[in-house]
């Protein structure tokens, strides 16, 4: 495959649909843009890597079709013959949660963290309902829209997991047999870091808990931009001591803790966590239990801005520094005020240091609570 992907812009696939643009590709698939010509609108269309014909991904794709919720994205079409094979998947405009937490964000503050988390499980709720599992749930398989808010959250590929299982069986079995396969096995690194134990003990009995345990991983993620157990060997090995009866060690996040009015959503978030990641698979709790949870969750789902931190430590009438600080608004110029208990770097802000806020009325200056630092 070429960096430009096998399908090249202007191929017209069963007379219907155009490709526009090669997107990207994961372990499994390529991924292109696409025009539907009878119904005028933009698509995706999602190939097994060489086109190949597959009954996994013909499977896959009609459990994916069976979910119809504003959450999932939605699978229109699929065809498969001895040249190609491919299914036509809803065009979300957005980017994935895997690239925004490389490039965007080190990680999330508790009420964004717990608005894509609610959305995840929203999704992972109306698919286990249909009786599917996603198997491959990572942060790369969840599409937001671009604005800081990340008003949108959609979960993706359910149907390229149904195939990528066989390969991450046979990578698994490979694994066990030569550890110095890891490297290359691409498919399998993205998904290690969000593996449930009773994977690694037999991956195709493992059902609807390991969608649970993958959650909270990418929750933990969110809050501490770490992951729980590392990657690649490092979290194999972890997972290896949990089998043994070693307890769940996790890093309660450092940026955690200053806000009175935030105890609670960032406690909530966390007893969630610590609920999902559980070795026994039978403790975890469902996804209809975590989205009622989420539902008696406070949190704001305000329009977020860019800002940057222009002083910190302000002085008082007293003549006494505080702990708070003013931002000014990359987009119009406002200034906006802050405390320090709203700042949710895992130090102290730094001046010049980019920033997305919500933004509340106030005197003599909005306020802006929380205070997220950017990439």
């Amino acid at each position: 495959m070429t960096q430009q992907g096998t399908l090249q812009p202007g191929t017209l696939l069963i007379g219907r649909y155009r490709i526009e643009r090669y997107l990207n590709a994961g372990g499994m698939q390529e991924v292109y843009e696409c025009t539907d010509l009878k119904l005028s609108r933009r698509v995706v269309a999602k190939t097994p890597k060489g086109g190949i014909v597959d009954k996994r991904f013909r499977r896959g794709a009609e459990m994916s079709a069976r979910i119809n919720h504003h959450n999932v994205a939605t699978t229109f079409d699929y065809f498969e013959s001895p040249q190609i094979t491919f299914m036509i998947e809803e065009f979300v405009d957005g980017v994935d949660l895997g690239l925004r937490l490389k490039e965007e964000f080190t990680h999330l503050d508790p009420s964004l963290a717990a608005h894509v988390i609610h959305n995840i499980a929203r999704a992972l709720h109306q698919a286990h309902s249909n009786d599917i599992c996603h198997r491959d749930l990572k942060p790369s398989n969840i599409m937001t829209s671009p604005d800081l808010s990340m008003q949108s959250v959609k979960l993706t590929d359910f149907g390229i997991a149904k195939l990528a299982e066989n390969e991450i069986d046979a990578e698994m079995r490979e694994f066990e047999r030569d550890e110095s396969t890891l490297t290359n096995s691409n498919t399998l690194l993205g998904a290690i870091p969000y593996m449930a134990p009773e994977c690694w003990i037999d991956w195709r009995a493992a059902g609807k808990p390991m969608d649970i345990w993958a959650l909270g991983c990418i929750a933990y993620q969110l809050i501490t931009g770490t992951l729980p157990f590392g990657s690649g060997r490092q979290a194999i090995m972890a997972l290896a001591r949990l089998q043994t009866g070693k307890p769940i060690e996790l890093d309660y996040p450092k940026s955690f803790g200053r806000s009175s009015a935030n105890k609670e959503i960032e406690q909530s978030l966390w007893n969630m966590i610590v609920a999902c990641i559980q070795v026994d698979e039978s403790a975890r709790p469902t996804a209809l239990d975590i989205v009622s949870k989420c539902g008696n969750w406070c949190y704001a789902i305000n329009m977020r801005h860019r800002g940057v931190i222009t002083t910190y430590g302000s002085r008082y009438s007293s003549g006494g520094k505080g702990k708070t600080g003013l931002i000014t608004d990359s987009t119009n110029g406002s200034t906006y005020f802050y405390h320090l208990s709203e700042y949710y770097g895992n130090g102290l802000p730094t001046i010049g240091e980019r920033v997305c806020v919500s933004v509340y009325p106030g005197q003599p200056h909005n306020r802006a609570s929380p205070v997220l630092p950017l990439k």
